[in-house]
């Protein structure tokens, strides 16, 4: 009574591509949901590429109610 059968390491070696281009795919959407939506950072002639805080000079300014 012999139970040892021979298995052909290489023949689901299709199958394992198959399924490591599936995670990969599917790891690139995850992290893109993780990360958000994309920022508008086109700027157009009509606008400066100047935030409102470095506009009037209080960038970087914390308003704050005294405790």
């Amino acid at each position: 009574m012999e139970y040892y059968t021979y298995v052909n390491i290489f023949a689901t070696k299709g199958l394992e591509y198959l399924l490591l281009l599936a995670f990969l795919a599917l790891f690139v959407f995850f992290l893109r949901y993780l990360s958000g939506p994309a920022k508008n950072n086109s700027s157009s002639p009509g606008k400066s590429s100047r935030t409102a805080g470095e506009k009037d000079g209080t960038a970087g300014v914390v308003n704050r109610k005294p405790q």
